[in-house]
């Protein structure tokens, strides 16, 4: 059961088999610790604990599931026809319901991308990479001003 969580009794994990449990190292657990992914709860002396759930709920953020994984996977490779063919496939072999969901998941974790990480991936970005990463950006603001109207719409109702 390397680097996965689950299983056990127990409620919390030391700091060392969180870390062994995520796949990351002490002083990645602390900074995610101090940046608020993750709470620590005090034990004696030094020690500090995690709950095995939240460890388990972060896991799952980091890798989610299959069926989210080949829907972002398909999303990211549909910019050659090749690959969107791919993707239609699979597209219509998910239920649509499940297909909002799992794009919903997805793009909700922006709130943990800081304005200065977006800075920093830009200016690693190489220029070959602009157009292609500016449609999928215009592309994903299209499809969420759409689902943002159909809320408002929904309200007023």
């Amino acid at each position: 059961m390397i680097n996965r969580p689950g299983g056990g009794n127990f409620a919390f994990l030391d700091a060392g088999e969180a870390a062994r449990r995520l796949g990351i190292d002490r002083v990645m657990l602390e900074r995610w610790v101090q940046e608020g992914r993750l709470k620590a709860h005090r034990g004696v002396g030094r020690d500090v604990f995690f709950r095995t759930t939240d460890v388990e709920a972060l896991y799952n953020e980091l890798h989610p599931a299959s069926e989210l994984a080949e829907a972002v996977a398909a999303d990211e490779h549909a910019t050659t026809s090749e690959s969107e063919t791919i993707a239609a496939t699979r597209k219509r072999q998910q239920d649509p319901q499940m297909r909002v969901y799992l794009r919903l998941q997805a793009d909700a974790k922006w709130y943990d991308i800081s304005d200065e990480d977006i800075q920093v991936w830009f200016q690693q970005l190489a220029p070959d990479g602009y157009e292609r990463n500016k449609r999928n950006a215009q592309h994903a603001i299209k499809k969420l001003q759409l689902l943002v109207n159909l809320i408002e719409e929904a309200q007023r109702r």
